[in-house]
């Protein structure tokens, strides 16, 4: 299956500049070509406004803005993009996103092919 005929565009936002890389090039391995990335929730909201992702990866720890703060203001910019937190912290899925990965985890791919394939939460 082509990845990028479920997946357009992914969005990873995350304050870590070598976790955004990693996610890149995962990404793009898996044949994902559209792939932006913001370092914090303000502009992840920006972005998303901008460019209107399919996927965006959403880093719940971060500075200045969280992606639990980011997210309904993303949901408003982007209201077909579906969310993924992702974090080292949290044990379980938060309201806020559509689906939940683990940093670390090495499942993105399949993560962004379930979450692609259920409703937006509204």
């Amino acid at each position: 299956m082509d990845v990028n005929q479920k997946v357009g565009t992914v969005l990873i936002v995350d304050d870590d500049d070598q976790v955004r890389h990693t996610l890149r090039r995962l990404l793009t391995r898996q044949g994902i070509e559209s792939i932006l990335e913001a370092s914090d929730g303000s502009e992840a909201i920006y972005v998303a406004a901008k460019c209107q992702p399919d996927v965006v990866v959403l880093d719940a720890a971060m500075p200045y803005m969280s992606g639990g703060l980011a997210a309904p203001f993303i949901r408003k910019q982007a209201p077909e993009a579906k969310i993924i937190a992702f974090s080292g912290q949290l044990e379980t899925k938060p309201a806020w996103a559509d689906a939940f990965l683990v940093k670390g985890a090495e499942t993105l791919l399949e993560v962004l092919m379930e979450v692609m394939a259920e409703p937006v939460v509204s």
